[in-house]
């Protein structure tokens, strides 16, 4: 009764349930005094799930084989639910038989174990110790054992179920991080974190699997004893336990390292600073292994089947994780290098434009004044009225393709730009655009500016309001126009805005028609190029008002003058 009392106070440590029933089987042969004990716990269809067992060795238990199917006399008390007392269980008509390397059992004692009401195993107890055949008093025994082992396997299935609850909320909550993340590292590391929150008697580690075969970008929690080793470059797979998970996608549990067992160097390794339990899981997306998620604990046996099923479910999201992040990666090197490509398309765009604005004006300016002046000449030396006549409309012909030319060479690259500056350029093309079109358009420059529009800047921002003021003359209906300058919070703001008719700014940004939005689309490009924001603001019937912020600050400019260099 001492032994009995003594067992129920080791049943009331918090344990697992497969710990809990463990050592039910132990206790239950202590209390009893059998050489032998076992417990087959039962499925919803009444036959055996598991066996646990106790008084056979391991190299016992494997030269038996598999564990009983649940028939003869084990059948017998799961159908009936009775306690069987035997003094022979060789010699009831039921016996089945013993497999062979079974020890040899005689004397028997089985009794139920009811869990909430519904049966949930058998408790069998076989060889009495020091008699021929277990008592009325062992049955009372075990029938009590049973009962308290009841209450405690109530208990840790209460406990496993809170803790399923609890890792569900860690799971749910570490997979609405994974899905917000969008570099390699970040994955690794939530992940790590999230695992070790579920895992708290283990260190965890989360690698990737590069195609050279090794694993690189280890991640683990601040100060993990597996860091002290693994912070190298890499680790070849093949001096690892970890090969079976990358060559077949499998997972890897290892109950009991030592540094005799070790098969793999990373093995030893774990069995010298006192680890003796591993399990890894592969990260794996189709038929791609990505990397592998793994946990080292100093006891033996110490992860569950819980633990594989979590860590088998954070290594599917962190698959996706990982795989959304290499594709955003590459998206980026993608919009970066189209970024540079396009800098230097519009580069080069706008020293064409200036060489050919260059020789508008200085080489065919030059050759109309002179065909101007030749015809002048001719008008004065002729006195024929009819070929004066003609003179005269050949030099007002003259004059308009001057004109029209000086306006294509503005057009082209505004001399005003080069020789003083943004402001005075955009206040000379607002005045020729409001003189061509015929439409006010005021200028306004507030506060002051402190140093000097770098050109690169200039030309970007002289181009954004050049279209602006072209796509008010084309579509606005507008009758009154104005551009606004201004330096504020070491910003560069520039504004146009008209009363014309407006429009719906996603309704143009999604036309299938291209070239309705390639205006806009143009200027956004430009002012992403000068790592500037533009934002269109329009209605029907509401006009339009078009804002562009540009930094100017000194360490963006440098970056901006590096990024002209590299393309």
């Amino acid at each position: 009764m001492v032994k009995l009392l003594e067992s129920g106070v080791l049943l009331r440590f918090d344990r697992t349930l497969e710990e809990t029933l463990q050592h039910i089987v132990d206790a239950a042969r202590m209390v009893i005094g059998a050489k032998y004990a076992a417990l087959a716990v039962l499925d919803e269809g009444r036959q055996l799930s598991q066996f646990f067992y106790s008084g056979l060795s391991e190299e016992e238990a494997k030269r038996i084989g598999e564990p009983p199917k649940g028939r003869g006399v084990l059948g017998l008390i799961i159908e009936e639910g009775k306690p069987l007392r035997l003094r022979d269980v060789t010699k009831h008509p039921k016996a089945y038989g013993f497999p062979p390397h079974h020890p040899v059992m005689r004397s028997f004692l089985g009794v139920p174990i009811i869990v909430n009401g519904k049966p949930f195993g058998r408790l069998y107890l076989a060889e009495k110790i020091g008699r021929r055949a277990f008592t009325e008093r062992d049955e009372k025994l075990a029938l009590l054992l049973a009962a308290q082992a009841a209450a405690t396997i109530e208990r840790a299935m209460l406990a496993e179920q809170a803790n399923r609850t609890e890792r569900l909320e860690l799971l749910n909550e570490l997979v609405s991080k994974l899905n917000r993340l969008t570099d390699e590292k970040s994955v690794l590391e939530t992940a790590t974190e999230g695992i070790h929150a579920s895992l708290p008697f283990a260190e965890v580690a989360t690698v990737l699997y590069r195609p050279d075969e090794s694993l690189s970008l280890l991640c683990f929690p601040e100060g993990s004893r597996l860091g002290l080793q693994l912070r190298r470059p890499c680790l070849k797979v093949n001096r690892t336990p970890f090969a079976v998970c990358m060559q077949e996608r499998k997972s890897v549990i290892l109950s009991d390292i030592s540094v005799e067992k070790a098969k793999t160097p990373f093995e030893r390794w774990l069995a010298r600073r006192g680890f003796r339990s591993l399990i890894a899981v592969p990260v794996a997306l189709s038929e791609q292994v990505l990397g592998v998620i793994f946990a080292a604990a100093v006891h033996p046996d110490a992860f569950s089947r819980d633990d594989l099923t979590f860590l088998q479910t954070v290594s599917d999201h962190v698959a996706v994780a990982l795989a959304n992040a290499r594709l955003l990666q590459e998206l980026r090197e993608k919009e970066r290098v189209r970024g540079l490509l396009l800098n230097k398309v519009v580069t080069a765009q706008e020293e064409e434009r200036k060489r050919i604005s260059h020789e508008l004006h200085d080489q065919i300016g030059q050759l109309l004044t002179a065909l101007l002046i030749q015809l002048q000449l001719l008008e004065r030396d002729l006195n024929e009225p009819p070929l004066k006549d003609r003179v005269k409309m050949l030099k007002q012909l003259a004059e308009e393709i001057s004109i029209h030319l000086h306006h294509i060479a503005w057009e082209l690259r505004p001399p005003a730009l080069d020789e003083l500056g943004l402001l005075a350029a955009l206040e000379r093309v607002t005045e020729e655009w409001s003189r061509r079109f015929n439409i006010p358009c005021e200028f306004e420059v507030n506060g002051t500016f402190n140093g000097q529009i770098e050109p690169e800047v200039a030309i970007g921002v002289f181009r954004i309001v050049q279209e602006s003021l072209t796509n008010i003359a084309k579509h606005a209906k507008a009758t009154h126009a104005r551009v606004t300058v201004q330096q504020e919070n070491g910003e560069l703001v520039v504004t146009v805005e008209d009363n014309g008719i407006g429009f719906r700014v996603k309704d143009i940004m999604r036309h299938p028609d291209e070239n309705k939005r390639l205006g806009l689309l143009g200027m956004m490009e430009r002012a992403a190029m000068l790592s500037g924001k533009l934002d269109i603001e329009s209605k029907p019937g509401k006009g339009t008002k078009v804002q562009l912020r540009i930094p100017l600050t000194k360490g963006w400019y440098r970056r901006f003058r590096a990024s002209l260099k590299e393309s």
